[in-house]
């Protein structure tokens, strides 16, 4: 009985020997190894300005820009007389952008009356690479009938693009 129990031991020690090299022979281990990175860049901005449609005699003065702001000194003589700016927005990046917002305001509070702008929007939709473009126009209100005692008159324009 006792040499029964020990070739009974011995093949059930045998089995467990070879049911691990039979595992250990079909089992495979595998590794996923990876790497993220953002390379997206958002890169909005205005790339130009310049004076255009200039009444005679008036003075556009030198636009100047930044990426992120753009400057204009209009100086206009008589009633009739207009300047347009044009301001051109590129998307220098690889995201697509859409507007969020324009917004102009003048300062009509403290400003001359007779002064007035008009605006054009620039392109809801602006791709990556692409450009657009706005308009500010000033005019010297053509109805005015006297010089005012406020000549000058102030407008600022908020221009905000988001991701699409």
């Amino acid at each position: 009985m006792n040499k029964t129990k020990n070739i009974i031991i011995i093949a059930i020690l045998a089995s467990i020997s070879i049911m691990a090299v039979a595992y250990s022979a079909f089992a495979t281990t595998l590794r996923i190894n990876g790497n993220s990175e953002i390379v997206g860049e958002w890169n909005i901005k205005i790339t130009g300005i310049e004076a255009q449609e200039v009444s005679e005699g008036c003075d556009a003065g030198k636009p100047q820009f930044t990426n992120t702001s753009a400057t204009f000194d209009a100086k206009l003589i008589k009633p009739g007389d207009k300047i347009t700016y044009v301001v051109t927005i590129q998307n220098a990046g690889t995201i697509n952008a859409v507007l969020d917002n324009a917004t102009f305001t003048a300062d009509d509070k403290n400003g001359s009356s007779a002064i007035i702008y008009s605006t054009t929007d620039p392109a809801q939709n602006l791709a990556a690479g692409a450009q657009t473009t706005l308009t500010v126009t000033v005019t010297y209100d053509e109805e005015t009938t006297e010089v005012p005692e406020i000549k000058t008159k102030t407008i600022i324009g908020i221009i905000e693009y988001v991701q699409e």
